[in-house]
Parts: C-alpha cells; structure tokens; sequence
C-alpha cells in the first residue's frame, strides 16, 4: 500500500497563513510579511513572480533558504462532541524547512528568454490535541508538501514580460482520532500537476506591477487505515480522499520612493471556496461515518505592504505587515483547524559580502484573534466555546549567489 496521506491536508493546519498554505517561501518574503511579488529581484522571484526573471542581471543566480517555525499551543475553553465545559491545549509544533530557488542566465538571440526553478514547501504542517474529545475529533493532523515549479519566462518589450510554468506538487500526511480505541489511522500520498502565471510591467524605471496566478491543484490521496479488528488484530485497508491546494491571484505594484526605498503594496485572494467538503473513502467499510464531512469554506482577502530600505552599498533592511482572512466558517470550524483572521509584522535584513555572495536573516510573527463560537451558530461538530492564543514565529536564513 501507498503510504500516505493528504487526508491530512484537508485538516492540516498551519499558523503561518489562513487554512494550511504558507505563503513565506524565502528570506525576502519572510522579511516583507509576503509583500514580494512586483519587487521580486533574487533567485526566488522564480517562484513569486517568474515574468521578473526577464529584467535581472545576466548572472545565473541560485538562492538557499532555511525556514524555521514555531506554532504555539491552541488553548479551547467550552463544551464539544457532548463533553461539558472544560479546558483543552494542543502540542506546539516545530518544523524546518529548506527552499531553493535557480534563474538561468538568459537564452536566445535576442537574450529575452530566462529560465528558472523553485522548490519548496507552500502548504502542510499539524496540529495534534493530546488528550480529551479534542483528542477523539483530531489526534494528529500532519501534512508534509513539496512542489518543484520550473518556469519560463519571456520579455516581449524592454518594459513587459509573461512567464509560465508547471507545478509538481507531492503530498504526504497522516490523520488520527482516538476515537473507538483509535480506529482512524489514515496514511497517504500523491503526485499531482498544476500551473503558474505571470505578468511583469514597468511603466516608468521607478514604479513596477505584477499580475500571478498558481492553480487549483486537487491533491489526489490514495493509502491505508490500519485499526484494530476485534477478531483478526491490526488490520490495514485501502482508504483515499481529494482534497484542493487552493488557486491564488495576486495583485501587486512598487514603488521605488528614493533611490534606496522601496515600497511594495500587495493583494492576494486564495479561492478556497473549491473546499466544499472532505470525503474519506474506505472501501472495505463503504464511506466513513460521518463523511461526506462539510468545509464550505470561503474565497479569502489578503493584503501585505513590505518597505526595503537600502544602508549604503551593500546591506538592505525590510520590514513588513499583512492582514489574512480566515477561510473557515465558523459552523464548520474544528478541532483540526482552528482558523481565524491574522495580523502579521516581520522584520528582515541582507548583506551583499562581495559581488558574488549576499546572506541575511528575517523574523515573522503571526498572531491569531480568539474565535468563539456559540450554540445559535449550528457548529457541525458541536462545539460552543473559544479558541485563544493562536500565534506563530517563523525565522529565515537565506543565501544568494551570482555565477
């Protein structure tokens, strides 16, 4: 049997954004709070605005980043699933991602072609309740994804450029309840193919815009569920599900304010609306009980605004702020994504060490506002309570370098 998963990724949650994408791929847009799309001028505009590859310097350039974050327990107060008002923490979580990023030097006769490679980590992460009816609802919820976006680009003026690419994205995760003496023990995994667009314009030298698109990409899980049978022990059986990494549009313009500030104003709507439900199939024991289980989640509004501010020659400061919406009604709100709306603040720095070689560090902070919910909302999983203390802080080395 395959291993794994994205059952999980219709529950997994990550802290780092609304619903379980992470938008923070690489130092800088760790650094400008994701308000890096128009500005996008390293290695890494390969995968937040590939159009941007046109207009770089003809060094090939390669970019490595290490992302370290830190989700902070979920404290519940309320009833749920029958249980009467208690208290409830899920586990903090720590995870460690690397990226990397490659822009070829440009291509053809007239050099209007660039070529260019991300691979990363934009959605997954857990969430785990150790003990209780939180425990019986969500155990574990982990997913684990990887994509690898080759994209091409292509400068039809010396002001304007499009690029496309293809999205690779492998999927793997793992959902646990503890209900029945744990009778849900779902692993699976996945390949599954989307797309990304790109448009890159330059009105004058010092203000730019940028249109992207990345697509809908189902994540198709086929994988096991091993429980415990009364009679014949441990048993695993064949179980799959279909769950969306949702499409994202995104809309961005920067200024160039001084010869050395820059200042970027960025919206992004994430179409998670394509999340109508999860349906975890096992065909030994027909559907699961309870499923086809309702999401109905909803289109989210994002908006970021990033400053770069150029010290002499060689270092650059960022910082930045992002507001994200929840895309997680709150009758459909559970225990394995307990969502609400974000503020976000980051701070940042690069230092060029020579012509060649740049390194730098960046910070993010993410808090979430309590969300409670009441008996008049109708919450499928019979919860009337408040999740609180929701919070995140991801941390960024990056390092770049021109050959």
């Amino acid at each position: 049997m395959k291993k794994l998963l994205l059952i999980s990724v219709a529950a997994a949650t990550t802290l780092m954004a609304s619903g379980y994408k992470i938008p923070e791929q690489s130092l800088n847009a760790t650094a400008l709070a994701g308000a890096y799309v128009s500005n996008a001028s390293t290695a890494d505009a390969a995968y937040y605005n590939p159009a941007n590859m046109a207009f770089m310097s003809e060094d090939k350039q390669l970019e490595l980043n290490l992302m370290y974050i830190h989700l902070n327990p979920t404290d519940f107060e309320g009833s749920a699933g029958g249980v009467p008002s208690h208290t409830a923490q899920s586990a903090s979580e720590d995870f460690v991602l690397p990226q990397i990023y490659l822009v070829s030097a440009p291509i053809g006769e007239d050099e209007d072609v660039r070529m260019g490679l991300s691979v990363n980590a934009p959605a997954g992460l857990s969430k785990q309740w150790p003990e209780g009816i939180e425990a019986n609802m969500a155990k574990e919820f982990t997913l684990k994804v990887i994509e690898v976006n080759p994209t091409l680009s292509y400068r039809l003026m010396d002001n304007l450029s499009i690029a496309g690419g293809i999205r690779f994205v492998y999927s793997e995760g793992v959902v646990k309840t503890a209900a029945g003496g744990g009778n849900l023990d779902l692993t699976g995994d996945s390949w599954d193919l989307g797309y990304n667009l790109a448009l890159a314009y330059k009105p004058l030298d010092m203000w730019a815009m940028a249109l992207t698109y990345r697509s809908d990409v189902e994540l198709t899980e086929e994988g096991g569920n091993t429980f415990i049978h009364p009679q014949y022990g441990q048993v695993t059986t064949p179980a799959s599900v279909s769950v969306p990494l949702p499409g994202t549009l995104t809309l961005a313009t920067d200024v160039d304010v001084t010869e050395s500030t820059n200042i970027e104003l960025t919206y992004e709507r994430t179409f998670w609306s394509s999340y109508e439900e999860i349906n975890i199939q096992i065909p030994a024991a027909g559907i699961l009980p309870g499923m086809p289980d309702a999401k109905n989640w909803v289109d989210t509004n994002t908006v970021r605004l990033g400053l770069t501010q150029g010290v002499g020659e060689t270092l650059d400061i960022m910082v930045g702020v992002a507001y994200d919406e929840t895309p997680v009604p709150v009758e459909t709100l559970g225990f394995e994504l307990s969502d609400s709306d974000a503020v976000i603040a980051s701070v940042g720095v690069r230092w060029a060490v020579n012509e060649k070689v740049d390194i730098g560090a960046a910070i993010l902070y993410d808090t979430k506002s309590d969300r409670t919910i009441e008996v008049s909302d109708n919450n499928t999983k019979g919860i009337n309570g408040t999740f609180s203390g929701s919070s995140a802080v991801l941390a960024s080395f990056g390092l770049g370098y021109k050959f």
